[in-house]
């Protein structure tokens, strides 16, 4: 028999204290390679650590609530056979989701690590940051020709926004920006960040200078990275910094809607459905697909002349597709 002493994988995924939630397996019992051994949270997920070797759980030298970082020592596993990578495997998952939702007057409903970190995040947001909005509506028939044309495999609709607001940045750098107490700072990124709703959680994706590329280009790393979001990719999980966020619920059939900014980004566009609505060309009245956006803005790096015309650009961009 061998002892292989089972470290912290690194979880790529944070920086920050990762903490024991509890062992799923008791000291003594046997295991299999790939086998669920505890679960773990950080301030983005919770997380489950699998079983490098199939033996037994000989040793659990750590204990729930126990605050460890990756290559920490955590257990000894007795096996007939070392196991053919010296690294753990992880699988990902919302934990409370898979247990099932509790129901019935007084349940609690528990809520992930992510889940609490989004609320913290954006309850500090509303609270410190002077937000002000603008509205506006674009002409979308550019965009649903495109898209018509490149059936039957049509670009994402976030493609085309986010290659707007990227090229409205362009235009407007103090978008960009952060506030400092009493300077600003250049954020020193292109990157476009993209709000996804995965499983009840909340994950931005960031776009890699949506400015340089195509639509389909752009929709096609959305796709991507979106598609290893889901798979439980680490990485595609990890908070990058953007430049701004886009949001979209338009598929959603809600109008309109006002989105929080997110810090230390100074504005996020929140997109609402395309629909119908009655224009005038030409001195006839007209139905003509629109797009509604709303940006919502740090008033402490922009004031609302800038802003709107910013948020003017990016309609420009958008009806010139």
């Amino acid at each position: 028999m061998t002892e292989i002493e089972f470290k912290m994988p690194d979880l790529a995924a944070t920086d920050s204290e990762i903490k024991v939630v509890r062992w799923l397996v008791d000291v003594g019992q046997p295991i299999t390679r790939g086998q669920a051994l505890l679960e773990v949270e950080t301030d983005k997920a919770m997380m489950e650590v699998e079983s490098i070797a199939t033996g037994t759980l000989k040793q659990a030298r750590v204990v729930a609530g126990d605050a460890i970082v990756a290559g920490q020592l955590i257990a000894v596993i007795e096996t007939e056979n070392a196991p053919s990578r010296p690294a753990g495997g992880m699988f990902a998952k919302n934990r409370e989701t898979a247990r099932g939702q509790p129901s019935g007057a007084g349940a609690t409903l528990p809520l992930s690590a992510t889940q609490r970190t989004v609320g913290r995040r954006m309850q500090q947001s509303k609270q410190a940051v002077p937000h002000f909005y603008l509205q506006a509506s674009a002409n979308a028939e550019p965009m649903i020709a495109q898209r018509t044309a490149a059936a039957p495999a049509p670009p994402a609709w976030e493609a085309f926004f986010a290659r707007a607001v990227a090229c409205a940045l362009k235009k407007f750098e103090r978008i960009a920006c952060r506030f400092e107490t009493d300077h600003l700072v250049r954020t020193g990124t292109a990157e476009i960040g993209v709000a996804v709703d995965h499983g009840g959680e909340l994950y931005v994706v960031a776009l890699t200078d949506p400015s340089t590329r195509t639509v389909a280009q752009i929709s096609e790393e959305l796709r991507a990275k979106v598609e290893k979001l889901r798979a439980g990719d680490p990485e595609t999980r990890k908070l990058k910094p953007a430049a701004m966020t886009i949001t979209n619920l338009g598929a959603t059939r809600v109008e309109a809607f006002t989105a929080i900014v997110s810090p230390p980004e100074a504005a996020i566009l929140a997109i609402g459905r395309i629909a119908p609505a009655a224009v005038v060309e030409g001195g006839a009245v007209v139905a003509q697909n629109r797009a509604s956006l709303t940006l919502s803005v740090d008033h402490r790096v922009v004031n609302g002349k800038y802003a709107a015309d910013f948020l003017t650009e990016i309609v420009r961009e958008l009806e010139d597709f």
